[in-house]
C-alpha cells in the first residue's frame, strides 16, 4: 500500500512572508502496530520468544534512564532528550529540580532506510486536515 499524505502550509514569521506559500507533505498514518504484534512477527522469523523480545525494551529503558545512547544494529539510535520545566537562568536556585525527560529521539540506521526502499506516495483525495497550522 502507498503512504498517504496531504500538503500543508507552515506558518512563517511576519517579517519573512512570501507571496507564494511553501507546501510540505505530511504523512497520514495508516494505523499502528502494537508491541504484541511486533513480538509475534519477530518470533515467527527467529528463535526468540515473545518474552525475549519484551526484555529488549526493559534493558533499553534502563540504559536510556542512565543517559546512554542505545544503538540497535539495523534499526537505529535512541537517546534521551531533556527539557526544563520553567525558564532557568544562572541565578536560578536548585536548577537540577527544573529538569524533566522531554522524550526519546530516534535516528534510523541506513540498513532500516534501505529496508523500506523506494516508497509509493499517494495524495489524499479529500483534504481532511486544516490547510494552515497555527
Amino acid at each position: 500500500m502507498a503512504i498517504l499524505f496531504d500538503w500543508y502550509e507552515l506558518p512563517e514569521p511576519k517579517d519573512k512572508q512570501r507571496e507564494e506559500k511553501i507546501l510540505h507533505p505530511r504523512i497520514r498514518l495508516n494505523g499502528s502496530t502494537s508491541t504484541a504484534e511486533l513480538r509475534r512477527r519477530i518470533q515467527e522469523r527467529c528463535s526468540l520468544t515473545k518474552t525475549d523480545v519484551s526484555a529488549v525494551s526493559h534493558v533499553m529503558g534502563e540504559d536510556l534512564a542512565e543517559g546512554r545512547q542505545v544503538h540497535l544494529d539495523g534499526i537505529g539510535y535512541f537517546h534521551p532528550v531533556l527539557t526544563s520545566t520553567e525558564p532557568v537562568t544562572a541565578a536560578t536556585k536548585r536548577k537540577t529540580t527544573k529538569i524533566k525527560l522531554k522524550g526519546i529521539k530516534f535516528r534510523a540506521d541506513q540498513v532500516l532506510k534501505n529496508e523500506i526502499g523506494a516508497i509509493k506516495a499517494k495524495p489524499l483525495g479529500l483534504n481532511e486536515h486544516s490547510q494552515k497550522l497555527s
